[in-house]
């Protein structure tokens, strides 16, 4: 795309949103960057998260696309995949690491970061289809960040224990 045809944002598109330059592979090229597009930035943004936990439901965020979980919005007329022995290896350690996550977590608290970082819900949707009170669902969403920051830690541990009560 040239500079001539280059989309830039509306004054009411800015009313809503904030966004940043950022630099592209081209050298000089930059591009914008909507940067509170998922609720999970909004909460950031408005301090209502720290900027670790900000980090680790990013961290999340890349371990689910890694392992293809992600919905597609664009679809392929190759009746084969494409991709070769590596990218699967990595996709399906990536989808065991998101399933040993939710079994260190537990079913409510990995539920909670699920649907708030990897299906955009807000915390009040989340909790309102869970049966939890809304006004309680951004401290639930700390403290689940916060559960997943400890699990990430112990991802890799050789036996890991969880939170679930025998």
């Amino acid at each position: 795309m040239s500079d001539q045809n280059q989309l830039t944002p509306t004054d009411e598109f800015l009313q809503h949103h904030s966004v940043e330059k950022v630099e592209t592979a081209k050298a000089g090229k930059k591009r914008t960057r909507v940067t509170d597009q998922l609720w999970i930035d909004y909460y950031l943004k408005h301090k209502h998260i720290q900027p670790h936990q900000h980090l680790t439901a990013e961290r999340l965020l890349a371990l689910y696309r890694a392992a293809g979980q992600a919905q597609k919005v664009t679809g392929s007329l190759d009746a084969m995949p494409k991709g070769d022995a590596a990218q699967s290896d990595r996709s399906a350690d990536a989808l065991m690491d998101f399933f040993k996550l939710k079994w260190l977590m537990g079913e409510e608290m990995f539920g909670c970061v699920q649907d708030v970082v990897l299906y955009d819900f807000s915390a009040p949707e989340w909790a309102k289809r869970n049966g939890r009170n809304p006004k309680a669902a951004t401290e639930i969403l700390r403290m689940a960040l916060d559960s997943l920051e400890d699990s990430f830690k112990r991802l890799h541990d050789r036996a890991p224990t969880h939170n679930r009560q025998p």
